[in-house]
C-alpha cells in the first residue's frame, strides 16, 4: 500500500458487543494484526453505533481537507485510546 495518507477504516460495531471485553478485544486485535502483518498504511477505529453495524473507508482525502481529518483522526486516538 502506498505510504502517503493512510486508509482510514471505521467499523461500526453493535454497542452492546462493544461493552463486552470478552467480544470486542480479540476482535480489534486481529484486525489490527492483520494491518500489521501486512504493513498496511492504515489506521482502523472501533465505534460504537445503536444502527446498523457497517465498515467505512476513507481511502483518498483531498487535499484542502487533510488537516480536518488529521485532526479529527488524533482527537479519536486521543479520546478512544
Amino acid at each position: 500500500m502506498e505510504k502517503g495518507y493512510p486508509l482510514i477504516i471505521v467499523m461500526y460495531l453493535d454497542r452492546e458487543m462493544m461493552m463486552n471485553p470478552d467480544i470486542v478485544k480479540p476482535f480489534a486485535d486481529s484486525v489490527n494484526d492483520a494491518l500489521a502483518q501486512r504493513k498496511a498504511n492504515a489506521m482502523a477505529f472501533f465505534l460504537p453505533t445503536d444502527g446498523e453495524e457497517r465498515i467505512e473507508c476513507i481511502s483518498h482525502v483531498p487535499e484542502h481537507l487533510e488537516q480536518d481529518v488529521e485532526k479529527l483522526i488524533n482527537d479519536i486516538k486521543n479520546n478512544f485510546s
